[in-house]
Protein backbone atom coordinates (compact mmCIF):
# COMPACT_ATOMS: atom_id res chain seq x y z
CA UNK A 1 0.00 0.00 0.00
CA UNK A 2 1.28 3.30 -0.87
CA UNK A 3 0.26 6.38 1.05
CA UNK A 4 0.90 9.95 -0.78
CA UNK A 5 0.13 13.32 0.18
CA UNK A 6 -1.22 16.53 -1.91
CA UNK A 7 -1.80 20.24 -1.03
CA UNK A 8 -5.50 21.02 -2.09
CA UNK A 9 -6.04 23.71 -4.34
CA UNK A 10 -9.58 25.44 -4.61
CA UNK A 11 -10.60 22.87 -7.73
CA UNK A 12 -10.37 20.53 -5.13
CA UNK A 13 -13.25 21.48 -2.88
CA UNK A 14 -15.55 18.55 -3.66
CA UNK A 15 -12.95 16.34 -2.62
CA UNK A 16 -12.56 18.52 0.42
CA UNK A 17 -16.18 18.58 0.83
CA UNK A 18 -16.56 14.93 0.79
CA UNK A 19 -13.49 13.95 2.82
CA UNK A 20 -15.19 16.38 5.86
CA UNK A 21 -18.22 15.09 5.91
CA UNK A 22 -17.26 11.65 5.84
CA UNK A 23 -14.80 12.94 9.24
CA UNK A 24 -17.48 14.31 10.29
CA UNK A 25 -20.25 11.68 10.33
CA UNK A 26 -17.15 9.18 11.55
CA UNK A 27 -15.91 11.09 14.39
CA UNK A 28 -17.91 14.31 15.32
CA UNK A 29 -16.57 14.10 18.96
CA UNK A 30 -13.21 15.18 17.16
CA UNK A 31 -14.42 18.64 15.51
CA UNK A 32 -15.30 22.07 16.59
CA UNK A 33 -18.39 22.09 13.87
CA UNK A 34 -20.86 19.55 13.31
CA UNK A 35 -21.90 17.76 10.17
CA UNK A 36 -25.40 19.68 9.97
CA UNK A 37 -23.71 22.77 10.13
CA UNK A 38 -20.87 21.90 7.30
CA UNK A 39 -23.34 19.87 4.85
CA UNK A 40 -25.36 23.51 3.65
CA UNK A 41 -21.80 25.18 3.08
CA UNK A 42 -21.85 25.81 -0.94
CA UNK A 43 -19.23 25.82 -3.49
CA UNK A 44 -17.90 29.10 -2.73
CA UNK A 45 -17.52 28.21 1.09
CA UNK A 46 -15.47 25.58 0.31
CA UNK A 47 -13.52 26.89 -2.08
CA UNK A 48 -12.98 30.13 0.38
CA UNK A 49 -11.41 27.31 2.82
CA UNK A 50 -8.34 26.07 -0.05
CA UNK A 51 -7.83 29.65 -1.42
CA UNK A 52 -5.89 31.37 2.06
CA UNK A 53 -2.45 31.75 0.95
CA UNK A 54 -1.55 31.37 4.85
CA UNK A 55 -2.97 28.19 5.44
CA UNK A 56 -3.11 24.50 3.95
CA UNK A 57 -5.26 21.41 3.35
CA UNK A 58 -3.33 18.51 2.98
CA UNK A 59 -4.60 14.99 1.77
CA UNK A 60 -3.88 11.68 1.94
CA UNK A 61 -3.93 8.72 -0.21
CA UNK A 62 -3.85 5.57 0.28
CA UNK A 63 -3.53 3.61 -3.33
CA UNK A 64 -4.53 6.89 -4.99
CA UNK A 65 -7.95 6.72 -3.01
CA UNK A 66 -8.77 9.85 -0.68
CA UNK A 67 -7.75 8.43 3.36
CA UNK A 68 -7.13 10.98 5.14
CA UNK A 69 -6.70 14.77 5.89
CA UNK A 70 -4.97 17.82 7.74
CA UNK A 71 -4.98 21.21 7.89
CA UNK A 72 -2.24 23.88 9.06
CA UNK A 73 -2.76 27.67 10.02
CA UNK A 74 -1.30 30.12 11.78
CA UNK A 75 -2.17 29.88 15.38
CA UNK A 76 -4.94 32.53 16.74
CA UNK A 77 -4.41 34.60 20.22
CA UNK A 78 -6.06 30.88 22.07
CA UNK A 79 -2.47 29.53 21.62
CA UNK A 80 -0.82 32.51 22.34
CA UNK A 81 2.14 31.63 20.53
CA UNK A 82 2.86 33.55 17.39
CA UNK A 83 5.94 31.33 15.95
CA UNK A 84 3.77 28.26 16.27
CA UNK A 85 1.44 27.16 13.20
CA UNK A 86 -1.48 25.00 14.10
CA UNK A 87 -3.10 21.82 13.27
CA UNK A 88 -6.61 21.59 12.33
CA UNK A 89 -8.86 18.50 11.50
CA UNK A 90 -6.49 15.40 11.17
CA UNK A 91 -8.98 12.52 10.25
CA UNK A 92 -7.99 9.09 8.98
CA UNK A 93 -10.80 7.15 7.71
CA UNK A 94 -11.16 3.76 9.55
CA UNK A 95 -10.60 1.08 7.14
CA UNK A 96 -6.75 3.05 6.24
CA UNK A 97 -5.73 3.48 9.74
CA UNK A 98 -2.61 1.59 10.89
CA UNK A 99 -0.88 2.05 7.48
CA UNK A 100 0.81 4.85 8.02
CA UNK A 101 -1.51 8.01 6.67
CA UNK A 102 -1.48 10.07 10.08
CA UNK A 103 2.51 9.78 9.91
CA UNK A 104 2.55 10.81 6.55
CA UNK A 105 0.14 13.78 6.87
CA UNK A 106 1.91 15.07 9.70
CA UNK A 107 5.51 14.85 8.18
CA UNK A 108 3.86 16.37 5.33
CA UNK A 109 2.38 19.45 7.70
CA UNK A 110 5.94 19.68 9.58
CA UNK A 111 7.89 20.39 6.53
CA UNK A 112 4.97 22.59 5.19
CA UNK A 113 5.34 24.67 9.22
CA UNK A 114 9.21 24.90 8.57
CA UNK A 115 8.82 25.65 4.79
CA UNK A 116 6.42 28.65 6.64
CA UNK A 117 9.08 29.91 8.91
CA UNK A 118 7.00 28.70 12.32
CA UNK A 119 9.34 27.51 15.39
CA UNK A 120 6.76 24.64 16.64
CA UNK A 121 3.81 22.99 15.40
CA UNK A 122 0.88 23.05 18.44
CA UNK A 123 -2.59 21.42 18.17
CA UNK A 124 -5.47 20.95 20.53
CA UNK A 125 -6.76 17.10 21.08
CA UNK A 126 -9.61 16.45 23.00
CA UNK A 127 -9.21 14.37 26.16
CA UNK A 128 -12.26 12.02 24.76
CA UNK A 129 -9.72 10.93 21.80
CA UNK A 130 -6.77 8.90 23.68
CA UNK A 131 -6.23 7.46 20.69
CA UNK A 132 -5.43 10.23 18.98
CA UNK A 133 -3.06 12.17 21.65
CA UNK A 134 -1.26 8.92 21.79
CA UNK A 135 -0.15 8.59 18.63
CA UNK A 136 0.16 12.56 19.04
CA UNK A 137 3.03 11.48 21.99
CA UNK A 138 4.75 8.91 19.70
CA UNK A 139 4.88 11.47 17.12
CA UNK A 140 7.33 13.71 18.84
CA UNK A 141 4.05 16.47 20.57
CA UNK A 142 4.33 16.93 24.20
CA UNK A 143 1.42 18.26 26.63
CA UNK A 144 1.86 22.23 26.97
CA UNK A 145 -0.02 22.06 30.68
CA UNK A 146 -2.41 24.01 29.20
CA UNK A 147 -5.96 22.28 28.79
CA UNK A 148 -8.96 24.58 28.09
CA UNK A 149 -12.64 24.39 27.13
CA UNK A 150 -14.02 26.76 23.81
CA UNK A 151 -17.44 25.60 23.03
CA UNK A 152 -18.46 23.06 25.26
CA UNK A 153 -17.47 23.15 28.81
CA UNK A 154 -18.33 18.81 29.16
CA UNK A 155 -15.27 18.69 26.06
CA UNK A 156 -11.74 19.63 27.66
CA UNK A 157 -9.02 20.05 25.10
CA UNK A 158 -5.10 19.13 25.95
CA UNK A 159 -2.83 21.77 23.95
CA UNK A 160 0.02 19.76 22.69
CA UNK A 161 3.47 21.18 20.89
CA UNK A 162 6.48 19.79 18.95
CA UNK A 163 9.40 21.87 18.36
CA UNK A 164 10.34 22.21 14.44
Amino acid sequence: MTVTVRRLTEDDWKTLREIRLRALLDAPESFYSTYQESVGLTEDDWRSRLASTDRVTLLAELDDRPAGMVSGAPTSEDERDPRAALMLAMWVEPESRGHGVAKALTGALLDWSREQGYERLLLWVYDAAPRAAAFYRRTGFVPTGRVEVFHDPSRPLTLMSRGL
